[in-house]
């Protein structure tokens, strides 16, 4: 009975985000995906995991990939139904905007996408939308849809990866794939997925709104986009306007939400900015890291931008970075972030291995 209900809630939620023509109710049929077993969703992701780490390296931060694994593990198990045993969510060495997920379980985000997040509420919603990925089947789904012939005629590479040169195949050509998307209704559907999960596990739901239009700021200043948008993806102001749609609908149902700012702030200190994108490092590129600093009274980002940057012109990269309009200002007491030239001296942490369970 609850799971009835619960799907019913989804599907009420779901609505804000799909044109009616669109609408749907999600049934356990809706998930299945022809020739794809639920272990040869993972047996994919397991395979193209060993690439992504290849390409993009572990971000050696131990503390900051336990954090990241305890929100996304405490997102997970609020699921109604969690589809797959094990979730793994890793921080990956690259300084673009990006979050992806692979079948059977796989969540990874960049750390310049830690960079640009303001709150734990904004993390569990990226998570959590990654996460209706893989619950959704989009991957799997998508896999079929564009190379189905392939997995067909080599389905025991699917089920045996040590198969090398087949599996490399079909797994690299499912990355390619997801990092060009899932499409504007995938994509739609995993917003008002994630939103649901986050809020469930008491994450305030405009944690992902905010998110979204600080995305849409980034997008706007520097061209460069999320998740590899294409013509396909809806967007990203489409997206803010739904969310915020259905974030108010949730607000009135419940109030008790946490952002946890503070302590996201607090666990990303010393987070290395810009550098290396996709595994190339630019070496004459200034080393640059996250620092935060507490607001004193009279501050304003262009007293914090001469004072602690040497720069009054960096104002306006304080307030992006910060997820704040152009004419705001900051309050005393709060925490903001700021990047700073050098390498951070803080503790350092021993080098990660971060390996799936078989």
């Amino acid at each position: 009975m609850f799971i009835k209900r619960h799907l019913k809630k989804i599907s009420i939620l779901i609505s804000l985000f799909l044109p009616l023509g669109n609408f749907f109710l999600f049934t356990p049929s809706v998930l299945a995906v022809p020739f794809i077993s639920l272990e040869k969703e993972v047996s994919l992701g397991k395979g193209a995991d060993q690439q992504i780490v290849q390409q993009y390296g572990i971000y050696q931060d131990k503390p900051m990939q336990l954090y990241v694994n305890s929100v996304g593990q405490k997102l997970v198990s609020n699921l109604s139904d969690k589809i797959f045993r094990h979730y793994f969510f890793k921080i990956v060495d690259s300084s673009e905007i990006n979050a992806f997920a692979l079948p059977g379980g796989y969540v990874y985000v960049t750390r310049g996408l830690m960079a640009m997040l303001n709150s734990e509420a904004e993390l569990a919603g990226v998570l959590g939308h990654e996460i209706a990925h893989i619950t959704l089947h989009h991957g799997a789904k998508l896999m079929v849809r564009s190379i189905g012939a392939q997995i067909l005629s080599i389905g025991a590479a699917v089920a045996n990866p040590e198969n090398a040169g087949q599996w490399l195949l079909v797994s690299g050509a499912m990355f390619q794939q997801i990092n060009l998307g899932y499409g504007r209704e995938a994509e739609l559907e995993s917003d008002a997925q994630g939103m649901l999960t986050s809020t469930e596990s008491g994450y305030h739901p405009v944690g992902i709104v905010n998110f979204l239009k600080n995305l849409r700021r980034q997008e706007v200043m520097t061209g460069q986009s999320y998740h590899s948008f294409q013509a396909s993806h809806p967007d990203t102001k489409d997206r803010v306007i739904k969310a915020g749609l259905m974030s108010s609908s949730v607000q009135r149902k419940k109030s008790n939400f946490v952002h946890n700012r503070e302590v996201y702030l607090s666990k990303i200190k010393g987070l290395v900015y810009g550098g290396k994108l996709q595994g190339k490092i630019d070496k004459n590129e200034t080393p640059q890291y996250v620092d935060v600093y507490k607001v004193k009274p009279g501050d304003t980002f262009q007293s914090i931008a001469e004072k602690e940057l040497d720069d009054r012109k960096k104002d306006l990269d304080i307030s992006v970075l910060n997820g704040r309009r152009e004419s705001s200002q900051p309050v005393p007491g709060e925490l903001i972030k700021l990047i700073r030239e050098g390498t951070y001296q803080g503790e350092k942490s021993i080098k990660l291995q971060i390996k799936s369970i078989q």
